[in-house]
């Protein structure tokens, strides 16, 4: 999956009656099994381990238990929580945020990238991929927006985009990030047995303060837009069509380069 032609580095893309307590502790079961095995299968695994499929299980008692005890003198009931998942422990909270998809592709693809030099995709309208942020919020890119827009698909236990994204940060604090430039990242090739997982923390301790799309386990979002490596960047126009892609991390110097030459072709 590694890209050719550019010197950037990349990482490549892989029935009795119950009481309500049982209820509760059943319906909270059924919805902790479904987490589990959205949230810990990755583009390689189609399946849940087993210790993640306990760890959840032994959730679903845990959010049983504080919907049944009693309240507080703040009318708050008591809850214990741990944080550290790799510890099989969760935190007992009424909604976890997803980790990948769903994910919906309007339009042809592009085709994968190659190289800066001669790509085919530029002046292409790219497809309309329509997904949601960690805590199931709407994103669309693709579609025709007011400003251009540079999408950043970023995995979380890949090296290069952990130094790329520190650069994209120094860049908007100096404010030499181009003005009325819109950014939007892509969280993909999301893995539970990989470093930095989960992914919506690992944006929150990065200090990425922009949306974030959660692509899908099959990669959807990324493979709509031709990506072979991460970190991959895409400029888009306000009409969606695409002005520059590029594959691998880059210094600040270069990706002003990148933008300033990208942005040069984009419609008034």
């Amino acid at each position: 999956m590694s890209a050719t032609g550019d010197p950037a580095r990349h990482s490549s893309a892989p029935g009795a009656s119950r009481s309500p307590r049982t209820l509760r502790r059943s319906i909270a079961l059924i919805a902790a099994v479904g987490v589990a095995f959205t949230a810990c299968s990755s583009s390689d695994d189609s399946v849940s381990s087993q210790d993640s499929v306990s760890a959840e299980v032994e959730r679903a008692d845990d959010v049983a238990d504080a919907e049944a005890a009693p309240a507080d003198s703040t009318g708050n009931s008591s809850t214990g929580s741990v944080a550290d998942a790799t510890d099989d422990a969760v935190q007992a909270e009424p909604a976890a945020l997803q980790q990948s998809g769903p994910i919906a592709v309007d339009g042809a693809p592009l085709v994968p990238f190659e190289s800066t030099n001669g790509d085919p995709a530029i002046g292409v309208a790219a497809p309309v991929v329509t997904g949601q942020s960690f805590d199931g919020s709407e994103i669309v890119i693709g579609a025709p927006t007011e400003n251009p827009t540079m999408i950043v698909f970023l995995a979380h236990w890949c090296p290069h985009c952990n130094d790329e994204v520190p650069v994209l940060l120094g860049l908007e604090e100096s404010g030499d990030l181009p003005e009325g430039l819109d950014v939007v990242g892509v969280s993909t090739a999301t893995s539970a047995d990989r470093p930095n997982y989960p992914p919506s923390e690992w944006i929150v301790d990065k200090g990425w303060e922009w949306p974030t799309m959660a692509d899908d386990e099959d990669l959807a979002a990324i493979n709509a837009f031709g990506g072979t490596g991460f970190p991959f960047t895409v400029v888009l126009d306000s009409d969606g069509t695409v002005l520059a892609r590029r594959s691998g991390e880059a210094s600040a110097s270069d990706t002003i380069a990148f933008l300033d030459t990208a942005l040069a072709e984009a419609t008034a």
